[in-house]
């Protein structure tokens, strides 16, 4: 563009002459200029030296200033050509040379907030010996697992609550997990390579590997797939509060197909297992579902957990166990038990094995959540022993068990009066409640159901029908909206109302009609209502003191890991 100056026209001789100008080029042919900002085309990334556009894993190569972290923005510029600081250039070379050196990380040798900008610079493809070691940094390890597994942490609910609300201790054990299942797979107990590489991994992630979860492990039924007491529970020792194991095909079922060989879990793996048990003090939670495990093995496991004294959680839901198993399993219910919750959905249970819980129910302190859902051969008297056993543990202010799912187990109408009066009961402290599927039911068992409810206020109420007497022109009150429970006509002074402590009922498809499933969401709505509103302070029946667990256990593990930091 060619740019040249000319007096204005009309301009007076000897005065200061006025320039006018004339462009040739665009403006000759008459283009207007736009000055809108927001149509402006942006200039394109700076590059350095070696041709490499700008970015955080490259920022040496440009003479631009660039973002200290992904969340922050380039500084702005000042001058031309703009010159990167003295600071950040060498923050970022020690950023990158930090696999080398690590001593800018020790406490005293840089300031805290340089400190946290060369962690942001960090590369997530460090060695897990030197990370785990030197960064404790929350957002590194968000980041490094958000690399490594973008499908797992951006899903719903995967969060790192479940893993001690810390996302390195969420990456150590996913890391171990993926490990141990790999190796069940690849290689056998003749490859010592690579078992003990699997030692020294726990072993130096036991200071954060809390729970893990072993899915699709190998079964062989001839060498256990999982080495428990090297690689799970001498290294982890102390440390380890949850195990959930599932045996499956980890590399697909390839081209031999389907073959029953290769689901679930081996005798010799349940051996193994209960070997170890004994020692394990520091488990709480053992989960075994979907490992085809029969009665012979769940006694071998039961075996070895009477003779633990921390489990409090057993989840061995979604197998082939029978009453034989139950059995065993209802002999680890006895006085010295710590056992709090108890699952045993999608059996074989019959009603010789509810027999068994049932006798074991009404002595046990600790228990508080049972489920037998999906146990369709445990029948109407099964479950009514079940029912009248909590009910007498109640009565005797032994029983915890705050929920119960009964839910598909093919309950008759004895069932349903047993756990209307159940419900009824003074000292119940039931809390939840699941009969749905049982479809024996019928019109008869959701009268029990409505009478536990709505008791009359002076007798106590008939379960056959669910008829209420109306109150006699002598005590003419307004019927109360909950239950007074276990009046007596010989008594002339009224108890006070007992409220039942149900707040969820489920009783999908047990034929109860419209009219009386409504009558029981309202009352077991109005009893949510009641706790909302007046939170703990409502005068349900008292529970047992005592919390049988152990309080510091967590407590001491922080401090040990504190201590180990």
């Amino acid at each position: 563009m060619v740019v040249a100056s000319t007096p204005a026209p009309g301009s007076v001789h000897g005065d200061k002459p006025q320039l006018a100008t004339v462009t040739s080029g665009i403006g000759a042919l008459g283009v207007q200029k736009n000055d809108d900002p927001l149509a402006k085309t942006p200039p394109p990334r700076s590059r350095g030296y070696d041709n490499q556009p700008g970015a955080v894993g490259n920022v040496l190569s440009t003479k631009v200033a660039l973002a200290l972290s992904p969340s922050e923005h380039p500084p702005e510029r000042s001058g031309f050509p703009y010159v990167t600081p003295l600071l950040e250039l060498c923050l970022e070379s020690v950023a990158r040379g930090f696999a080398k050196d690590q001593r800018c990380l020790l406490k005293g040798r840089l300031p805290d907030s340089l400190r946290r900008r060369i962690v942001n610079l960090l590369d997530t493809r460090l060695s897990l010996e030197i990370a785990g070691t030197w960064i404790e940094d929350e957002a590194y390890w968000w980041r490094r697992a958000s690399c490594r597994w973008p499908t797992f942490v951006t899903k719903p609910g995967s969060t790192a609550v479940a893993h001690g609300r810390s996302w390195k201790q969420m990456y150590f054990e996913k890391d171990f997990e993926e490990a141990v299942v790999a190796a069940s797979g690849s290689c056998d107990a003749t490859d010592h390579e690579k078992q003990t590489r699997l030692d020294q991994k726990a072993l130096f992630g036991r200071r954060w590997i809390r729970n893990v979860r072993f899915v699709n492990l190998a079964s062989d039924e001839k060498t256990p797939a999982l080495r428990f007491e090297p690689t799970l529970f001498r290294p982890l020792a102390g440390r380890l509060t949850s195990l959930t194991i599932t045996y499956g095909a980890p590399n697909g079922l390839g081209a031999d197909g389907y073959h029953r060989s290769k689901f679930g879990m081996s005798q010799n793996d349940c051996e193994s297992l209960s070997n170890c048990l004994g020692s394990a003090d520091s488990l709480l939670t053992l989960a075994l579902p979907n490992n085809f495990l029969d009665c012979k093995k769940v006694r071998i496991v039961a075996r070895g957990l009477g003779e633990n004294v921390s489990v409090t959680k057993l989840d061995l839901s979604h197998n082939h166990i029978g009453c034989r198993g139950v059995r065993a399993v209802a002999k680890l219910l006895d006085g010295n038990s710590v056992l709090r919750v108890l699952d045993l959905g999608d059996n074989r249970v019959a009603s010789g094995g509810a027999f068994a819980l049932a006798f074991a129910l009404k002595k046990n302190t600790s228990l508080q959540h049972v489920c037998l859902r999906l146990n369709a051969e445990i029948g109407d008297e099964g479950g009514e022993s079940i029912c009248t056993a909590l009910r007498h543990a109640s009565v005797n202010r032994t029983s915890r068990v705050e929920s119960l799912n009964l839910s598909g187990c093919g309950l008759g109408p004895r069932s349903a009066r047993a756990a209307a009066r159940m419900i009824k009961c003074e000292n119940s402290i039931l809390v939840s409640l699941h009969f749905a599927g049982n479809d024996d039911f019928g019109p008869e068992a959701g009268g029990a159901f409505r009478a536990a409810f709505l008791a009359a206020p002076e007798e106590e109420e008939s379960l056959n029908g669910g008829h209420v007497d109306e109150p006699s022109s002598k005590h003419n009150k307004q019927r109360p909206t909950l239950v007074k429970i276990n009046s007596q006509e010989s008594s002339k002074k009224k108890k006070p109302a007992v409220l039942p402590s149900v707040r969820f009922l489920e009783t999908r498809g047990c034929s109860f009609g419209a009219e009386t499933d409504d009558a029981l969401h309202d009352a077991v709505a109005k009893n949510a209502e009641l706790v909302d509103r007046k939170g703990h302070d409502v005068q349900f029946p008292d529970r047992i003191g005592g919390v049988i667990t152990n309080k510091t256990f967590f407590e001491n593990l922080r401090e040990t890991s504190r201590h180990e930091g």
